[in-house]
């Protein structure tokens, strides 16, 4: 870490010390020391996988030329039938292919899901690292479906990773211009095969990862490239840290609530306790310290929000990206064994020629010949295209980097600085209480 970051990052931290962390027992507390550990170990692998230098124009960050904002939502439909659409704006500047500066699109969640489908077919062959969509979720889909509200929680928090997603995607470079993803931001409507994404598509994919499960145990690949073999055991460490640092993001999150429903109970007590009390000082302020504990509560309450919104579901977004390089790592794995059996089969047909041969049957060894032909000229493509494939895979890799070092940092620092803000509200808040406090007046008894 820089001495700049290392100044940033005490600053911060020394302000959350003045602030209210004198209790360095609490859970919270607790919660937030095992939030910095976890991202010490993630900038020490982070430093490592941006050692090396971009290579490739790719890797810079590119201009904002494009920006999706997902602000409406409409439920459509009555009963089981119904179904969430959200409302997409699109903002365009010089980009090939799109003739106006702005689009406005309604699509449904399985439309979303139709087009990552589409990526995925034509993209991660070539070693592009694709960002996942939000999961399907059947509480989600359920809680959706019976809801009467206007807003519904689950409906905002899924366009909120919606709008996270389309921006990944027309922020990469080799995506930006495609096809599908322009007519999904340009027409309004449904995609073509929407209804097979939810099932289908989910099979398939289970299917392919047996197979490949079967191959790799059968055809182990022994990795000849230094590179690839360092990369995968970091991005291997990058995954889990990020895993543990979500995993106390949501717990720190859930700790936030608690706080916030121990407040409003907190409060309700206290406003019963005010109305018995023959004190008029002491009365006066435990109905003070009432209101205070329930402007602590609104505040845990904001917190807990700015803990999913600001940095659990950033967390979450990173951990499925390093699963879209750990896809494109395997899809050079299966590469490397479509060659190596492409190999093989020209040794055995070699070997049958040989054999045909032997046994004067030159027209079975003509045929042959023939198809060795053939089978060469594969498994010459087959080699380039795996060296062409882990070319691009190492692009991508740097791209990723470069990326996840500005964005992660991004992140963190306006985490910090909006829970220095909540921690700051609060020592407000039982300043103005204090004077009130001060004053109670003991009257003695008769």
């Amino acid at each position: 870490m820089s001495s700049d970051e290392d100044v940033q990052s005490n600053s911060v931290t020394e302000q959350l010390e003045e602030i209210n962390l004198e209790n360095e027992d609490t859970s919270e507390a607790k919660l937030l020391v095992s939030n910095v550990s976890d991202l010490a170990v993630i900038d020490s692998i982070g430093n490592q996988l941006t050692s090396s230098d971009p290579k490739d124009n790719d890797s810079m960050p590119i201009p904002s030329d494009f920006k999706v904002t997902i602000r409406d939502t409409e439920k459509r439909g009555k009963g089981p039938s119904s179904y969430a659409v959200y409302k997409l704006q699109t903002k365009v500047n010089d980009v090939p292919g799109y003739t106006k500066k702005q689009y406005e699109t309604w699509h449904r969640f399985s439309d979303f899901l139709c087009l990552h489908k589409k990526i995925v077919e034509k993209y991660l062959p070539k070693g592009v690292i694709i960002p996942h969509p939000p999961e399907k979720s059947i509480i989600t889909a359920a809680l959706i479906k019976t809801s009467d509200e206007e807003e519904n929680r689950e409906v905002i928090d899924r366009a909120r990773q919606l709008e996270r997603y389309m921006n990944r995607l027309i922020q990469h470079p080799r995506l930006k211009n495609d096809c599908d993803i322009r007519d999904f931001l340009t027409i309004d409507g449904g995609l073509p095969e929407t209804v097979q994404t939810s099932t289908s598509f989910g099979v398939m994919k289970m299917l392919n990862n047996f197979q490949d499960v079967i191959k790799k145990m059968t055809m182990k690949m022994e990795e000849g490239d230094h590179w690839f073999e360092q990369t995968r055991y970091q991005i291997d460490e990058l995954d889990g840290a990020l895993r543990k640092l979500h995993k106390v993001s949501e717990s720190l999150a859930a700790a936030r609530w608690k706080m916030v429903h121990a407040e409003e109970e907190l409060g309700f007590t206290l406003s019963k306790l005010a109305a018995t009390e023959e004190s008029t000082s002491l009365s006066r302020a435990i109905s003070a310290l009432t209101d205070t504990t329930g402007k602590i509560s609104l505040t845990w309450m904001k917190q807990a929000e700015i803990d999913a919104v600001k940095f659990s579901e950033p967390i979450h977004d990173y951990i499925m990206l390093i699963s879209s390089i750990k896809d494109v790592f395997d899809q050079r794995v299966r590469l490397w064994q479509e060659w190596q059996c492409a190999q093989e089969a020209v040794v055995k047909k070699r070997e049958q020629k040989s054999d045909a041969l032997r046994r004067m049957r030159t027209e079975r060894a003509d045929q042959l010949a023939m198809e060795i032909e053939e089978d060469v000229r594969r498994t010459d493509e087959l080699e380039r295209n795996f060296k062409n494939l882990s070319a691009d895979i190492r692009k991508e890799v740097e791209r990723f980097h470069d990326e996840y070092e500005n964005e992660l940092k991004q992140i963190l620092v306006e985490y910090m600085e909006c829970t220095v803000d909540t921690y700051a509200e609060m020592l407000q808040l039982w300043e103005k209480f204090q004077p009130i406090a001060e004053n109670i007046q003991v009257e003695s008894l008769p």
